[in-house]
């Protein structure tokens, strides 16, 4: 198995769009709904991502396993990309 890096760049206003998008779409739904996405700043993300590698929290660890021994299984379940 390969080692593979996502990225994705985004112009600096399409974080303004998205978070409206989300905003609209969310708090008119029932019950109302925000993506936790838009919950942290830089700061509130620096710390989450300390919390993620305490040996207390396996989630992170749990999904990079999954994804390091399912990883091509997982690519050709989605298919071919657009």
């Amino acid at each position: 198995m390969s080692p593979f890096l996502l990225t994705r760049t985004l112009p600096e206003d399409a974080t303004d769009a998205a978070l409206r998008a989300d905003v609209l779409s969310g708090l008119t739904r029932h019950p109302k709904t925000l993506p936790p996405k838009w919950f942290y700043d830089a700061r509130g993300s620096e710390l989450f991502e300390e919390i993620t590698r305490l040996p207390e929290y396996y989630p992170t660890r749990a999904e990079r396993e999954i994804l390091e021994e399912r990883s091509e299984e997982i690519a050709a379940a989605s298919g071919p990309g657009p």
